[in-house]
């Protein structure tokens, strides 16, 4: 009797602790879950919905250790850092700038009604997780400048209420979905500065409604999709640095909302002719490619553009005439082509510029002294042409400038007095010319200079009382020169 009691009693232990641990583990997640309900965080009557999106976050908090942030159950929600409730529902979270850390946590795929989620610039981990291609009604999603690896899942592609996917300045890898051309509510799409590799999806021409597309700083390869000219609201787009192939499709010429066209540091070939019919854009970058053929007279029709760089391309021709039509440009650079012929006079109509540099072609003739008239010029690049003829002293005129590099042409004659007016210069390079006469002593101060390799004097003797009125040439220069010999005993 004893023993079947005491076996009674065994089995009644071991039931109980079974039952105890069984009822445990609902009770602590009970706790954890419903942290939240009877609490200051929620207002009454309490919305188990919001209960649940409560509890999610106080789950994310504890994921990130993220002790700075004011979510407890104590504080009102409502009154939570970067929380936005609308109907009893988190629908917005935007936590830029909180420095946190970790991986995003699967947790955000239970808020099921965020339209917003905003953890740009954070020191974030890990890869984006496919549970936030269950956010169906997401309209932003925004991660950019973090440390986010792996690939893009293409769970993305089913937020078809996104309008804009920023997701650069990290360090994703693999391909571009090409589900992301579902998305035809997107208005931005940025995935710059990551090291994207493979192709540019055709399936991108899919979304009518961009206006923004930036894949600049990647890795990507082949062409450019010709379906990119479908996208009839676009107004950016940025392909910088890649390693993209083939010639500029002409389809891109129908994209008439264009302001901005980056394309440079690719490996793109053929013609720049497909762009002349981009009437809106204002910035033009197509430098640092093999591009061939001649300059376009039709640039000169888009007048809204400010700046036009066609540098370290393989361009010939002249330069037209017609550019000089370009009243708003602050910038031309078609420096490092193998250009021919003279400068256009009228480029000295371009009143708004800034920088011109036209160095390293095969340019004859004169120096237009209608440059001389570019009154906000800050920069001119001349050097490595072949130039002829004397240096205009109207380029005395140009006060805001800093750079003049004038080396490596065929100049004659003196460097003109007027030069010393430029009280701005910085930078000024005449060496591998044919010049005579003496240097300005005004020259001096400008610090970094070629002037010892002209071997010429610096003029000592100009207006001095050491030479009689009327002051001829020929006894200045010696004068000069033996002042200068003077100075080196």
């Amino acid at each position: 009797m004893k023993l079947f009691i005491s076996f009674l009693w065994a089995i009644f232990t071991i039931s109980g602790l079974i039952l105890i641990a069984g009822a445990s583990t609902p009770v602590a997640a009970q706790q954890t879950t419903s942290s939240c309900a009877n609490s200051l965080a929620i207002p009454d009557p309490e919305d188990p919905n919001l209960v649940a999106d409560c509890s999610t976050l106080l789950n994310i908090k504890t994921h990130w250790g993220a002790a700075s942030l004011n979510w407890t159950t104590t504080t009102p929600i409502t009154a939570w850092d970067g929380v936005t409730i609308t109907i009893s529902r988190v629908t917005r979270l935007e936590l830029n700038h909180k420095q946190l850390t970790g991986t995003i946590p699967a947790a955000l795929g239970n808020l099921s009604q965020l339209q917003t989620l905003d953890l740009r610039t954070n020191q974030l981990t890990g890869t984006i997780l496919k549970e936030l291609g269950n956010l169906t009604n997401l309209e932003r999603l925004i991660l950019h400048n973090n440390k986010l690896m792996g690939s893009i899942p293409a769970r993305l592609g089913n937020l078809t209420n996104l309008q804009s996917l920023d997701l650069h300045s990290n360090k994703l890898t693999g391909s571009i979905p090409a589900r992301l051309g579902n998305l035809t509510n997107l208005r931005w799409l940025g995935l710059a500065r990551n090291q994207l590799t493979g192709t540019i999806p055709k399936e991108l021409g899919n979304l009518s409604n961009l206006g923004g597309l930036g894949l600049n700083d990647n890795q990507l390869t082949g062409s450019i999709p010709k379906e990119l000219g479908n996208l009839s609201q676009l107004t950016y787009l940025s392909l910088v640095r890649n390693q993209l192939t083939g010639s500029i499709p002409k389809e891109l010429g129908n994209l008439s909302q264009l302001a901005y066209l980056n394309l440079k540091q690719n490996q793109l070939t053929g013609s720049i002719a497909p762009l002349t019919t981009l009437t809106n854009v204002g910035q033009l970058w197509l430098n640092y490619n093999q591009l061939t053929g001649t300059i376009p007279k039709e640039l000169g029709n888009l007048t809204n553009l400010q700046k036009l760089t066609l540098a370290h391309n393989q361009l010939t021709g002249t330069i037209p005439p017609a550019l000089g039509n370009l009243s708003n440009l602050t910038g031309l650079n078609l420096s490092h082509n193998q250009l021919t012929g003279t400068i256009p006079p009228a480029l000295g109509n371009l009143s708004k510029l800034q920088y011109l540099p036209l160095s390293h072609n095969q340019l004859t003739g004169t120096i237009p002294v209608t440059l001389g008239n570019l009154s906000n010029l800050m920069g001119l690049n001349l050097n490595n042409n072949q130039l002829t003829g004397s240096i205009p002293t109207q380029l005395g005129n140009l006060n805001n400038l800093h750079t003049l590099t004038l080396d490596g042409n065929q100049l004659t004659g003196s460097i003109p007095k007027e030069l010393g007016n430029l009280t701005k210069l910085r930078r000024l390079n005449m060496a591998g010319n044919q010049l005579s006469g003496c240097i300005p002593t005004a020259l001096k101060r400008v610090s970094e200079n070629d002037l010892p390799d002209l071997g010429l004097p610096f003029c000592l003797c100009t207006n001095s009382n050491a030479i009689p009125d009327p002051e001829p040439a020929d006894l200045i220069n010696e004068c000069n020169m033996l002042l200068a010999a003077k100075d080196t005993l």
